[in-house]
């Protein structure tokens, strides 16, 4: 909870200043009912002998002026505490932003993409509610009921007990209703992710849908959640209005009391005058109205309870960026994995059992295997985004980036030990989802490399095939993407990866799939070049393709997470039974 609101520190000042200018403006409030009964007292009721009507516009006067202060200090006040939400809500938001970009898939995985959006909107939302709500009211709400209440009380102290008893009315009725709503806002938010969950999903898989006529399908299953979330919203804003109806019933109540008590005591000689009973209901008024925000304010407590609870879970996140800086280390291009196994968090198996996998500097490799046989698990784990739940991860470290060292593997130091960031400074990467941007063609192929010329784009370009495809649209390297580069082709946007990829200059590439979406022409054409342009860096091609793997330098191949195979294409089609069932269901034929 301190690290949600430890973003107000910068504020303290402005805060500050929002409460005081709301404290004026509450004074001159509690003042006016007093210069009313003034008027009422001594100037409408005054004696008949005196000319009044100078005090009454004097005191009419002072009123105006009064007003205008209240107005401009609450105006003044609310400028403030809205630069002070705006300034909390942009620093919040920041520093979610960032937190999860250093979680880890698992916890990423775990949340949700839509619901994370959910918490960075609604629940954001909820939150700079109360902190706008909180600098407004923090000194206005006590000071206006403890000034009307004294303020009553010297004016009579009979009527002001009957003020006295509906206080612990309406806050009696706001703790009951807090206790009945928390359950309600829990399920509507938990409902409101699975609504943006199942919508995501829709519009991912619409093509699907369509296919298979599932229309209806997929918008009942909106429909059910949406309507569970709008019955629990409803239900909990229905009870947290029910403040609203209470707190006028009670104010009628208590007004019909004072003036019908008021006239009693007048008959009887009390010394009480009209103005007094009319301040008094004034004074009503205001006390009341502060209760009534003490007691919205309690109701609401659930929501942010749940909002707190809810956006803790992103900054209690472990994460997984080491908190040492990178320290500039240079890769030889050596892997070593000795005995590594990994299971995902909540799975009864691994996903990767004893791999023993090691590679050479400058080496060209290709990791084989079925769907679900661990290949991607793989390329995180070398890429310090998984962290191997057994066994050791080792990079050659100390030469120079391109240059494999003499001595390959002396220098093996334990991934664990490394700075994630020196990590992936040395690795570049297509991954199996080939994920750009909105933007240009040009501002996606510089994440890899913020400095490099348009030469450099269009080499890289030329090198993945797909230069033709940016030289044909008029705007050339300033080609617009469109958010997912929807506005490109499979394989175009394969292909846009693959130039990312070959951008970055680095001792190790991995290419996670990145050809399954190119014809066999083309990808021999990729492959040749990338043989052409990387030669002398370590190469690690992730496939399920034979035709991706047979011309490497060795070949790896998993099977349900294990390693059952190493060697060249020529060797595992006599000794791996597993590679060869892969090459004849591809290939077909009989093997040479």
């Amino acid at each position: 909870m301190r690290k949600l609101f430890c973003y107000l520190k910068p504020y303290q000042g402005k805060i500050v200043l929002a409460t005081l200018l709301m404290a004026i403006s509450a004074v001159c409030d509690l003042l006016l009912p007093t210069l009313m009964a003034n008027v009422l007292d001594k100037g409408v009721y005054g004696a008949a002998e005196t000319d009044t009507f100078p005090y009454i516009l004097k005191t009419a006067g002072l009123m105006l002026g009064t007003s205008l202060v209240s107005l401009a200090s609450v105006a003044g006040g609310y400028w403030v505490v809205y630069h002070v939400v705006a300034g909390y809500t942009w620093s919040l938001r920041s520093a979610l932003f960032r937190k999860v970009h250093t979680m880890t898939l698992s916890e990423v995985g775990r949340i949700g993409a839509s619901n994370l959006v959910t918490r960075f909107s609604h629940d954001v939302g909820t939150l700079t509610w109360i902190i706008s709500s909180l600098c407004g009211s923090i000194l206005i709400i006590p000071l206006m009921f403890l000034g009307g209440v004294f303020l009553c009380m010297r004016k009579d102290v009979t009527l002001s007990l009957v003020i006295l008893c509906a206080v612990p009315l309406l806050i009696g009725a706001g703790m009951l209703m807090s206790k009945k709503i928390e359950h309600l806002w829990d399920v509507s938010d938990d409902y409101c992710d699975k609504q943006n969950d199942l919508v995501r999903e829709r519009l991912r898989g619409v093509r699907v849908i369509r296919a298979f006529n599932r229309e209806q399908n997929a918008h009942e299953r909106v429909t059910d959640s949406t309507k569970v979330m709008a019955e629990n919203l409803i239900r909990a804003n229905v009870r947290m209005e029910i403040i609203d109806p209470a707190a006028a019933f009670v104010l009628n109540t208590a007004a019909l009391l004072i003036v019908y008590l008021g006239g009693v005591r007048m008959e009887r000689g009390s010394g009480l005058t009209a103005g007094d009973v009319f301040a008094i209901i004034q004074y009503i008024n205001i006390i009341l109205g502060a209760i009534i925000a003490i007691s919205y304010d309690i109701v609401m407590l659930p929501h942010i309870r749940v909002a707190i609870k809810r956006l803790g879970q992103i900054t209690e996140s472990t994460g997984l960026e080491a908190p040492r800086p990178a320290e500039g280390r240079h890769f030889t291009g050596a892997i070593d994995l000795d005995g590594v196994s990994f299971t995902y968090p909540g799975s009864a198996l691994p996903a990767l059992t004893g791999v023993d996998l090691h590679i050479q500097a400058g080496e060209w490799v290709s990791v084989i295997g079925g769907t679900g046989s661990g290949k991607t698990t793989l390329a995180e784990l070398l890429l310090a985004f998984r962290q191997p739940t057994e066994g050791n991860l080792r990079f050659g470290v100390g030469a120079a980036i391109g240059r494999p060292s003499e001595a390959d593997g002396s220098d093996m130091q334990d991934a664990a030990a490394l700075s994630p960031k020196d990590i992936r400074n040395n690795i570049s990467c297509a991954l199996q989802k080939s994920m750009l941007y909105a933007g240009t063609v040009a501002e996606n192929l510089r994440m890899a490399k913020p400095d490099a010329t348009d030469e450099e784009l269009w080499a890289a370009l030329e090198l993945a095939q797909v230069a033709d495809f940016i030289r044909e649209q008029p705007e050339g390297l300033e080609f617009k993407l469109e958010p997912a580069a929807t506005n490109v082709s499979g394989g175009q946007k394969q292909r846009l990866a693959i130039a990312r990829a070959i951008l970055k200059d680095a001792p190790i590439y991995i290419f996670d799939d990145s050809f399954s979406a190119l014809d066999f022409i083309t990808e021999a054409r990729v492959r040749k070049a990338l043989n052409e342009k990387l030669a002398g860096r370590t190469r690690i091609v992730i496939t399920q393709r034979v035709v991706s793997a047979m011309h490497c330098d060795r070949i790896f191949v998993l099977a349900d997470g294990a390693l059952v195979g190493v060697g060249t294409h020529a060797e595992l089609l006599k000794s791996c039974s597993i590679y060869r069932e892969i090459y004849l269901s591809q290939i077909g034929g009989e093997i040479a």
